[in-house]
């Protein structure tokens, strides 16, 4: 009885916590969107590191959406949507005045959405050898 209690009680947790990656993701997907589609003199900058803050971007998204659902199919439908959503983004970029769209740009996100996905698959993995020593 205590173990199904407490099976339970991990499941609920799981439950919070996949809400909590949820919201956040659909936090950076907006806070990207709005960020890349804002015209350059808008007084924001971001630094001149354009290909760096789009490869950690999409690394961090990515490996945001990894923690919504940790089963093997998420990678099947978050590594393509992730990498359609910055060619999406760089393409409409080319409808705002001063920004063009850049093959870099999305090779930098692409990059970066595979590295995300690598390190919460490795953080998975790592994490399932600890629990058998």
């Amino acid at each position: 009885m205590a173990c199904l209690l407490l099976k339970k009680e991990k499941s609920s947790d799981m439950k919070q916590k996949n809400k909590l990656f949820l919201a956040l993701f659909i936090i950076l997907i907006i806070a990207i969107t709005v960020l890349s589609l804002l015209p350059p003199k808008s007084g924001l900058e971001l630094g001149k590191s354009d290909k760096i803050n789009h490869f950690l971007a999409y690394a961090i998204l990515s490996l945001n959406f990894g923690f919504i659902s940790t089963k093997n199919r998420s990678y099947f439908i978050g590594i393509p949507f992730l990498i359609a959503y910055g060619i999406l983004i760089e393409f409409f970029q080319g409808f705002v005045p001063g920004r063009d769209p850049s093959f870099y740009d999305t090779l930098a996100n692409s990059v970066g959405v595979f590295l995300g996905f690598f390190i919460f698959r490795f953080n998975m993995i790592f994490s399932y050898i600890k629990t058998l020593f």
